[in-house]
């Protein structure tokens, strides 16, 4: 198992986004049946370890499915009935959260068209992430845990997370220093 941690540790850009692609497609392929528990395992494992860009893939790999739906949904509403526009619709807030299982409906009624869909959205996100650099530390919890993620574009709040943390330390001296 160390050769493989290690392996994994000395990738890099490009090499690292294959590994969220796979996790990425594993993620979004069965839904939360044994593919996509295996590769949150694997995920979990490596992150247990230290090595923390795996689980940002399964996390992006995991919401990419009720998010793109809903998004689909959007922009093609002569495409689906009314209440696959309802389901989809209680899927976003569920994809958000990191529950992938609010599209299984879509799943289970054209499984050729939506898998394939589902799973080449989830790998995309995937790779982008983890070749990008994120990492998350947390096993769950959607976007909940951005904030917390280094290494996210756009992500303010961890950039600046030391920054206000010295600040308020810094405040804290000056305080103690009044009394």
């Amino acid at each position: 198992m160390n050769v493989f941690q290690q392996w994994i540790i000395s990738l890099n850009g490009g090499a690292k986004a294959v590994i969220g692609a796979v996790i990425g497609a594993c993620m979004g392929f069965d839904m939360g049946g044994p593919v996509n528990k295996t590769a949150s395992m694997a995920a979990n494992a490596l992150g247990a370890d230290g090595i923390n860009g795996p689980m940002c893939a399964k996390i992006i790999g995991g919401m990419t499915p009720p998010i793109g739906l809903f998004i689909a949904t959007l922009l093609n509403k002569d495409k689906f009935t009314k209440t696959e526009i309802e389901t989809a619709k209680t899927a976003l807030p569920m994809g958000l959260c990191f529950i992938t299982e609010g599209v299984l409906p879509f799943a289970a009624a054209d499984p050729l068209h939506f898998i394939p869909a589902s799973m080449i959205g989830s790998a995309v996100a995937g790779a982008i992430a983890v070749g990008s650099g994120c990492e998350s530390v947390a096993a769950h919890g959607g976007i909940f845990v951005v904030p917390m993620i280094p290494g996210c574009p756009g992500n303010w709040f961890h950039r600046n997370w030391h920054s206000l943390c010295n600040h308020q330390k810094a405040a804290g001296r000056a305080d103690r220093g009044r009394r």
